[in-house]
């Protein structure tokens, strides 16, 4: 193997002079490691086309990143978790690809259950990679042999990878979406991938490494007053129980379940171990008695309080947090985040989050997505209808199944509607829903009066009740159901709840990230300055110049009503969108 190690500026620009007729490069990085990636630094950057390998040494060669920006931004990359790479360098450098094709993400897109670039080489080229090099120190004054051949065999890796890899997505079978959109798009035209899920998750790597970069600006005062006042709640409201009842930790299961059966008589169900059931669930049937009322409420308080004071863990020193993202972090192809988490703040909570000075947060979900895809999904005419002329559907639901005009329909019976309207598209029980309806929606209904609305509510909406039939026939029959979204993302669901769950969210996670896709481009020709911060299932929130905000804003919600539009094609798809100094609409 034979490769260029570069460590001056003339050599480097000599060499890529050879690559500057390649559409796309083989890309790599080395660096310090550390768990900030904001304090870890690049030693190496690899790269290369069919034929050459150049390895540039930035510590040898600190001039050669202007160099880089100016090549490597003009090209598309192919590489293996280009999310790190990516991050690292438009982090430090503002170097970023035209677009990607990702060899971790391809092995994921084709149902491999391992996915390291071990793992995908061993599967695909049947041979071993050996790793241990990947732990020396990539900062030593002086980089040995053996660590300079290790960088450059990634690229040769990448090189014969990439062309199995993509022949193994454009072969993975037909979907009935139509593709002439996605078709005439970079990663499309540049890499030759034909599969559209492929195109979607290729192009959302860029995003993905860019939204984990920019990181999400956190009030710090404000997080730090409020987990003062908690504080100070908790220890009062904990204090005055124990004065009052005794001393029971009500953080420990088994003191509560002992102090509410023996103290106060209060019959309470088992696990499935035969423990007293303790969990705010099952004492929500006692939330009227006070005592139990009090502990749901210390409980609650003490779980937002865990919440703040795991976020300002992760506080960086640049005032933010940079969550890590991972970009198809469930089956249905959603995303996920952790360290910390920025997916399931509570709406009292998202305000923690703002805008810094001169900028503002513009905010745009998708409108009843799930509801909308659901319709479309089983072809239920109702729904579609009743979609396209506007109609307020849970007025409708409630109106078809409460059996009364529109006009009469309370507010209390339209909440009840846009429970059933959520939990029943997905077949969920009646006692499901009376316990959805009360927890989601405030609304008390009996297990028999649920029994009673389901019936009605899938007399009104037929087409639900015959998926869900076909659905359970499947499952006794084979023991899971093979289906695609419909964008053509293939899952198998082995549960009910799964079989119904996952075209509807997987159809919403593709369009998010599609909306995300075509929102960037247009921002990049467009020249606004957005960032995206945080995106949320159904939910984009980006960071702009204040001057700029109210032209995203509009920009924004045409992406992700597009994006809808392109998915489906008898349901109009609706984006509402706000312009804000903190996360709250």
């Amino acid at each position: 193997m034979t490769f260029s190690y570069v460590t001056q500026r003339e050599k480097l620009a000599e060499e890529l002079e050879a690559l500057k007729t390649t559409p796309f490069v083989y890309l790599d990085i080395e660096t310090t490691a550390q768990e900030d990636f904001t304090k870890s630094k690049i030693r190496l950057v690899q790269l290369g086309d069919d034929k050459t390998t150049i390895v540039v040494d930035l510590f040898e060669c600190p001039d050669c990143a202007e160099l880089l920006k100016d090549f490597l931004n003009g090209k598309a990359w192919v590489g293996h978790n280009l999310k790190f790479d990516i991050k690292h360098l438009y982090h430090f450098y503002g170097i970023e690809p035209v677009t990607t094709f990702d060899t971790y993400i391809a092995s994921i897109l084709l149902g491999n259950e391992r996915n390291s670039l071990q793992a995908v080489v061993e599967k695909y080229l049947g041979e071993y990679l050996d790793k241990t090099e990947q732990l020396s120190n990539w900062g030593a004054t002086t980089l040995s042999d053996t660590q300079l051949a290790y960088a450059a065999k990634d690229v040769e890796i990448l090189r014969r990878l990439f062309p199995i890899l993509l022949k193994e997505l454009n072969a993975l079978g037909q979907t009935n979406f139509d593709n002439a959109y996605l078709e005439k798009t970079r990663v499309a035209e540049i890499f030759g991938l034909k599969n559209p899920v492929a195109i979607v998750e290729m192009a959302m790597v860029k995003e993905t490494a860019k939204l984990e970069a920019h990181g999400f600006k956190v009030d710090t005062e404000y997080l730090n007053q409020a987990l003062k006042k908690l504080k100070k709640e908790l220890q009062n409201r904990q204090i005055k129980f124990m004065m009052t009842h005794g001393k029971v930790d009500i953080f420990s299961p088994k003191q509560v379940a002992l102090f509410l059966t023996k103290r106060l008589k209060l019959k309470l169900p088992s696990t499935k171990k035969g423990n007293i059931a303790t969990d705010d669930k099952s004492l929500s049937e006692y939330a009227e008695n006070p005592v139990v009322a009090e502990i749901i409420r210390i409980r609650k308080l003490k779980k937002v309080f865990d919440k703040l004071a795991e976020l300002k863990k992760f506080v960086r020193e640049d005032g933010r947090v940079h969550p890590e993202f991972k970009q198809i972090g469930a089956k249905t192809g959603r995303m996920s985040s952790s360290a910390p988490n920025v997916q399931n703040i509570p709406r009292d909570l998202r305000k923690i989050f703002v805008a810094p000075e001169g900028k503002k947060l513009v905010i745009a979900d998708f409108s009843q997505i799930e509801l909308r895809i659901a319709a479309e999904y089983v072809n239920e005419e109702k729904m579609i209808e009743a979609f396209q002329k506007g109609e307020d559907m849970h007025v409708l639901t409630a109106s078809l199944v409460l059996g009364k005009p529109k006009e009469e329909v309370t507010k209390e019976e339209r909440q009840l509607a846009k429970a059933m309207n959520y939990g029943l598209i997905y077949g969920i029980s009646a006692k499901g829903l009376m316990e959805y309806a009360k927890f989601g929606y405030g609304v008390d209904i009996t297990v028999e009066e649920a029994r009673k609305l389901i019936a009605k509510f899938f007399k009104a909406f037929p087409k639900f009740y015959e998926w869900h039939k076909s659905l359970r026939k499947t499952l006794n029959e084979k023991g899971k159901v093979e289906g695609k979204t419909m964008l053509g993302r293939n899952y198998v669901a082995e549960t009910f709840q799964d079989a119904a769950n996952y075209p509807i969210q997987g159809t919403g996670a593709d369009m998010l990230k599609l909306a995300v896709d075509i929102f960037s481009y247009q921002c990049e020709i467009q020249g606004y300055g957005a960032k995206i911060v945080n995106l949320v299932h159904d939910e984009i929130v980006c960071e702009v110049p204040q001057e700029q905000a109210q032209e995203v804003a509009q920009l924004l919600k045409e992406s992700m009503e597009f994006a809808g539009n392109l998915i489906l094609k008898k349901v109009p798809v609706e984006a509402d969108v706000s312009v804000s100094e903190r996360w709250e609409k």
